[in-house]
């Protein structure tokens, strides 16, 4: 169990500095992009590329993991892809749709058996040799098909040839896509246009989604934070598993998961100030252990919520700096990466050795935020009413810049993380 926890903690962390890297810096006035990530993703790549890696590369790899080993992350990991990533549409729970693996040029001869089996068993991934160097056309389209098939066409392009040159030996990629159904629904017929402020100070219409509801939240100095649960699935449902409860400190295999279900739930966190989601940031992502004790703080209260229908698309094509920035350097590196585990070793004529380097990370997400996903007729809809909201009812009206985090309970896993800067984008 210590190693489990360990391992989400390190998780967790990754999350945190992947968050803080993308927020729009207090002076950026300027900035409108909306970014969505998946940090369990980004975590189980760089886990898979720590199974095949060796001596120091793999020491940093873990350090940065926040792992004792690469069976540690391996346990961990065959968790995630199992539970956590795992589809349950057919049940009325999330969507959630994954693909990603890793390619590797020809030239470095044949796969290891062993990096093949924990990449697609443990990690539900592909391990497969491309020819990068003379058919960059045929490696791009063998990944981005790939990666169509795995996300059932929701995702048709990954990577471009320019993403490919002649010293490409290795390249990481994975897409996910998520859609839940709330677990208490907005009613479209309270939607209404509302303004946005954007950092810039420009306002722009976007369409809102409002309800009164009890619901988690919880009021810091300087910021505001709810929880929006998603429905887990009919079997879940009927017994009220995970409805608003969270479980601290469990890992993906050793806590006890009611009816087979997870619960996942979206945590919005919006600034007291139009402008204040880089302070916020700051605070939010300070530690691991401050995320999840500021949860805690959640209680059950009366809301009175207006949120902004949003849908996010984010191609990170500059994760490999970010990571690089982050304090991840070696697996990079062409003159000291040793990545010899992914491949079994041929070296007679003295090429191979530690030369092979990660070349590129692929990341793309996609979310998508609405106020259906229930069957209407058998819903108690809640409608506007009119004048201000009753007393001791908490008001949190996400009309200007915000944070989210898609969590899955249970596990403590950060699924999805992103930043809503103008949601008519």
């Amino acid at each position: 169990m210590a190693a489990a926890n360990a391992a989400r903690d390190g998780q967790t962390a990754l999350a945190l500095r992947l968050v803080k890297h993308l927020a729009p810096p207090p002076a950026a006035a300027d900035a409108t992009g909306n970014t969505v990530f998946s940090p369990v993703s980004v975590h189980a790549a760089l886990a898979l590329v720590a199974a095949g890696a060796r001596g120091a590369t793999q020491a940093q790899l873990l350090a940065f993991l926040g792992a004792h080993s690469a069976a540690e992350l391996a346990d961990f990991g065959r968790g995630v892809a199992d539970r956590v990533l795992a589809d349950r549409s057919d049940s009325g729970g999330p969507r959630v749709l994954f693909g990603g693996g890793a390619w590797i040029d020809a030239s470095r001869g044949e796969l290891a058996d062993a990096f093949h089996n924990v990449a697609t068993k443990t990690y539900k991934c592909e391990a497969r040799l491309v020819n990068f160097t003379e058919e960059p056309e045929e490696a791009v389209k063998m990944i981005n098909e790939w990666v169509k098939k795995a996300t059932n066409g929701l995702i048709e392009t990954m990577i471009s040839t320019s993403d490919i040159d002649a010293e490409t030996d290795l390249v990481l990629a994975n897409a996910v896509y998520f859609k839940g159904k709330w677990l208490e629904p907005f009613h479209p017929c309270n939607n209404r246009t509302r303004a946005f402020h954007c950092l810039n100070g420009s306002r722009v219409k976007t369409e809102t989604m409002w309800m009164r509801e009890e619901l988690h939240v919880a009021c810091m100095d300087g910021f505001k934070f709810l929880k929006l649960p998603y429905k887990t699935g009919r079997k879940a449902e009927a017994t009220g598993a995970g409805r608003h409860k969270r479980r601290r400190g469990g890992s993906t295999s050793d806590m006890p998961d009611v009816d087979g279900k997870m619960q996942y739930s979206m945590f919005i966190f919006l600034p007291d100030k139009h402008d204040g989601v880089a302070n916020m940031v700051d605070m939010v992502t300070a530690a691991p252990a401050f995320m999840y004790d500021i949860l805690a703080e959640m209680k059950e209260l009366p809301v009175e919520l207006e949120l902004p229908k949003f849908k996010i698309t984010f191609n990170w094509g500059k994760l490999k700096g970010a990571l690089r920035q982050l304090g991840l350097s070696l697996p990079f590196s062409r003159e000291v990466a040793d990545l010899r585990g992914m491949y079994k070793e041929d070296d007679s004529d003295g090429k191979l050795g530690q030369r092979m380097f990660l070349s590129k990370v692929a990341h793309m997400a996609v979310v998508e935020v609405n106020e259906l996903g229930t069957e209407a007729a058998a819903t108690t809809w809640s409608m506007r009413g009119g004048g201000g909201p009753p007393p001791g009812m908490v008001k949190f009206v996400a009309d200007h810049p915000f944070t989210f985090f898609i969590m899955e309970e249970k596990s403590g896993v950060i699924v999805f993380a992103g930043d809503v800067l103008d949601p008519s984008k």
